[in-house]
């Protein structure tokens, strides 16, 4: 899953889910992959989009 939105305390996935910042491992930011390892969600990677230029994308 990727995250698209941030509003603190909250980030917004795009599948749909509300995960509180604070419980993500790593440096949490739009465009940026998670995976769920033992319950809790950790920063996997960047995501490629080509819609979101220099980490800044476009409000869907």
């Amino acid at each position: 899953m990727k995250i698209d939105f941030i509003h603190y305390p909250y980030a917004f996935t795009n599948d749909g889910k509300r995960i509180d910042v604070r419980e993500i491992e790593g440096n949490p930011h739009v465009g940026v992959v998670l995976e769920v390892v033992n319950d809790k969600y950790r920063v996997k990677g960047i995501s490629n989009d080509s819609d979101c230029v220099g980490g800044v994308c476009p409000i869907k």
